[in-house]
């Protein structure tokens, strides 16, 4: 979906699937913060309640840009709000959820890192198609060149991964963060192939 979405191929249907994907996954995901909030030394919460706000911040959230480039691509913003995500979309927030809830924050805190350090990468590959083939303007695409510009070492994921070198200081530790990690990346891309065989493809995922 990735590559071919940086080649201008990808369809507005899908994007707008993405869109309305991504407001499923982040609205639904909010309580994780406070779940590691629950367990964590002072400095991890500070960073968890510093993302939290940075999400759901009524004068600029996140999820209102994502609902914006739905929007952008035919979507109603009405209709998203009160639908439902697929499947793989919910298996990915529950699993995170799941992740948030383990006896050591670590793991809620290494379940982002592995979604969040993603965002620079992917978004970085997709924006020059969104300007120079699909024409978006800058006020549609905000939440891709805001989280190129603002996750990378100072961004969620950068943080989070300040926080497990601190932290993570015995092998068993390590490997905790590691295969919480790697769990976040599996999920993660299944809900992307979850969008692109739903809205792309058209299979009936829903």
């Amino acid at each position: 979906m990735t590559e071919k979405w940086a080649k201008g191929e990808l369809s507005r249907n899908a994007m707008r699937g993405w869109a309305t994907e991504q407001y499923h996954w982040v609205s639904n995901a909010l309580p994780i913060f406070f779940d590691i909030c629950a367990r964590a030394p002072r400095d991890v919460v500070r960073v968890q309640l510093q993302n939290y706000r940075e999400e759901s911040d009524e004068g600029h959230s996140h999820i209102d840009i994502m609902l914006r480039f739905a929007e952008a691509n035919g979507g109603k913003r009405e209709d998203i709000v009160n639908g439902r995500g697929l499947p793989s979309t919910e298996s990915w927030w529950r699993y995170q959820r799941f992740a948030a809830t383990q006896p050591s924050w670590i793991a809620g805190v290494a379940f982002n890192v592995g979604t969040e350090s993603q965002s620079p990468m992917l978004y970085s590959k997709v924006l020059p198609a969104l300007r120079n083939v699909y024409k978006f303007n800058e006020h549609d695409i905000e939440h891709f060149w805001l989280h190129v510009e603002a996750d990378g070492d100072e961004g969620h994921g950068g943080q989070g991964v300040d926080l497990l070198e601190k932290y993570c200081t015995t092998p068993e530790l390590q490997a905790l963060a590691l295969h919480w990690v790697h769990e976040s990346a599996r999920m993660r891309w299944f809900h992307f192939d979850g969008i692109y065989m739903h809205y792309e493809l058209g299979y009936p995922l829903a």
